[in-house]
């Protein structure tokens, strides 16, 4: 457990300046509009590259102010640059749907531990809060910094006399130069193609999105913690956890004794049991098996006070999980071989080498009794490079090329309903192994028009649009579309 110790209790002193409150105001309210008005729904368009680089915006400044206290914040700059990146490049469902929510949680955790001193990177992603009501005070303390004093009423009345001539200025400009320059009036349109058909949802939804960012961003730079020393904990019941790892390990033994044939010899199937079959169970629940190890590991080690029995026990418990992790790649790779490859068993399979790693670090951390902070940090570090490297890879063009090479001399084996499903991302290809993927030779009832391409988007029909421009799609598109 951590001692945490709040170091203030007050609004930020950078937020007490006018011209940085005003700042966080005029991104509060352009990301409203963004969410509301201006992006495309379901899918990345270029409005939500715009909108997260504004959301970070503010953390980027306050960083490079030095203000920021956790040392560890700018760290993950990078791989969130490169998270923009891929949403802006690939199409695949993980980077399109999944990938946003992990961005936008990862930014709010980076945000509200911000201004706490902590003594481990991978305490930066979790957060300790203040009461609700202090945000409240924040709030409250920033609000009181905005109205007007004697001394700023003359400056606010400059800044709304210059727009006061200056807007309607602008406005006839605008409506000149849209009409002198048919590529300009283009342009502009499509750049701001505001979403005109307004919905009474937007009465809550605007307010509420404009509160909660900036809300965020208050928050967030005023609450601050020291959460740098580590109290001792309770040391666990020796006999309890002697007969719980104990019985765990006779049972995982037995599992594995069952698996040594084919873990030697990969062509040892069981008798009367389908190849196909033999292969494709197992996979699924042995990493779930793993998972939940690494879970009761962690939890032990962070009691963990060098017992030799635990050592033991624990030891026998990471090795044995390491070869069942052996075992769920090797039916995996069985029945790659068989039925050809998927997105999901690519992530399967990442994700099994991802948790034998682990459970291997955890090995040589309570063999040589190093500090559980530091495993923590190295799993921290490990999982996000891991999924950073992971969702920049083309996917679905890995999982077509596979397939492809794989049935090139048995075509008919290729499984062409599944390539229809993949995005876009696949398209050069299948395009290149010139392979026709057409909903009349692929389906039996076609309901929809069979003279539509399979890579094409309904949302993303128009890249002439900000809007649903989408640099990955647009290009690929352009390059290898009909």
């Amino acid at each position: 457990m951590e001692t945490i110790q709040i170091q203030n209790t007050h609004l930020n002193k950078l937020l007490k300046n006018k011209q940085t409150a005003w700042l966080l105001i005029i991104i509060s309210t352009f990301l409203m509009i963004i969410d509301n008005l201006l992006k495309m729904p379901m899918l990345i368009g270029a409005w939500h590259i715009v909108l997260y680089m504004t959301l970070l915006t503010p953390l980027v400044y306050f960083i490079f102010k030095k203000e920021v206290i956790n040392p560890y914040t700018k760290w993950f700059l990078p791989i969130l640059g490169i998270m923009i990146v891929d949403m802006f490049v690939y199409n695949n469902e993980m980077v399109q749907f999944t990938l946003p929510v992990i961005f936008y949680t990862l930014v709010i955790m980076l945000y509200l531990t911000s201004m706490q001193e902590v003594h481990s990177f991978y305490q930066t992603l979790i957060p300790r809060l203040a009461l609700p009501m202090r945000g409240i005070s924040y709030i409250k303390d920033f609000l009181d910094g905005l109205l007007l004093k004697k001394g700023d009423k003359k400056l606010y009345a400059r800044i709304g006399l210059a727009l006061l001539i200056t807007l309607p200025f602008l406005g006839v400009f605008i409506a000149l130069l849209l009409g002198a320059d048919s590529q300009y009036s283009h342009f502009i349109t499509s750049l701001f193609s505001f979403d005109t058909n307004f919905e009474i949802d937007y009465l809550i939804t605007m307010p509420l999105y404009f509160i909660v960012y900036l809300f965020l961003f208050i928050y967030s730079f005023s609450n601050q913690k020291t959460r740098t020393q580590l109290q001792d904990t309770k040391v666990l019941d020796l006999l309890i956890v002697s007969i719980f790892l104990g019985m765990i390990n006779l049972l995982f033994l037995s599992f594995i004794a069952m698996q040594v044939p084919f873990l030697v010899d990969s062509s040892h199937i069981p008798k009367g049991i389908n190849i196909a079959e033999f292969a494709r169970e197992g996979f699924f629940q042995l990493m779930a098996v793993m998972g939940l190890v690494m879970f009761i590991f962690l939890f032990i080690m962070r009691r963990f006070k060098g017992e030799k029995r635990i050592t033991f026990f624990l030891v026998g418990l990471l090795v044995q999980s390491i070869i069942m992790g052996i075992v769920s790649l090797k039916k995996m790779h069985l029945y790659q071989e068989l039925k050809g490859a998927t997105v999901l068993r690519y992530y399967v399979e990442w994700f099994d080498y991802f948790l034998i790693l682990s459970l291997a670090l955890g090995i040589i951390f309570l063999l040589r009794k190093y500090a559980f902070t530091k495993l923590l940090n190295i799993i921290t570090i490990l999982g996000l490079v891991s999924f950073t490297l992971v969702v920049s890879l083309n996917i679905d063009a890995m999982v077509a090329k596979h397939n492809i090479e794989k049935f090139k001399d048995n075509p008919s084996a290729l499984d062409k309903q599944y390539l229809y499903w993949l995005s876009i991302d696949a398209l050069p290809i299948v395009t290149k192994e010139k392979i026709v993927l057409e909903k009349k030779e692929i389906f039996s009832e076609v309901t929809e028009n069979n003279s539509v391409p399979w890579y094409w988007e309904s949302n993303r029909n128009n890249c002439s649009s900000f809007a649903t421009y989408h640099y990955g799609y647009c290009s690929t598109l352009k390059k290898y579309g009909n």
